[in-house]
């Protein structure tokens, strides 16, 4: 747990220097004839139908997607620093691929996080309202 938190301490400034901007540039602003509440262009504000949840759906589980594989991307950074500094000591070398492992089960879980809504969305019957996801 110290090794975590100490981990999250050297990680956090990058993470955050990275997640920042995409915040300031998160929001988009609403066309200007007004919109549907729920299509692409416009956030969703009241939930009305299955189609509504579905697409808060997509929205939720993009965000993981993003997060994941920027989490999946450090860690092969944290990865390859591990390698280059082991020196051949296999202990940090072991200590390497685990973190490389980790990498590979954050894009792994990503990709789920990506499959979910549409999974959702067949066994609900509304496959066919989902392509933006």
């Amino acid at each position: 747990m110290k090794k975590l938190i100490t981990s999250v301490k050297k990680v956090g400034p990058f993470l955050t220097a990275l997640i920042v901007p995409a915040l300031a540039s998160a929001q988009s602003a609403p066309p200007a004839g007004g919109g549907v509440a729920g299509t692409s262009n416009t956030p969703v504000t009241n939930i009305v139908s299955l189609t509504n949840v579905l697409q808060l759906l997509c929205i939720v589980f993009g965000w993981f997607f993003y997060g994941l594989i920027i989490l999946a991307v450090i860690f092969i950074l944290v990865a390859a620093f591990k390698y280059l500094t082991a020196g051949g000591e296999p202990e940090k070398v072991k200590q390497a691929g685990a973190t490389l492992l980790y990498a590979a089960v954050a894009v792994a879980v990503a990709l789920l996080a990506k499959a979910i809504p549409m999974v959702i969305g067949t066994f609900l019957g509304a496959s066919g309202t989902i392509t933006s996801c």
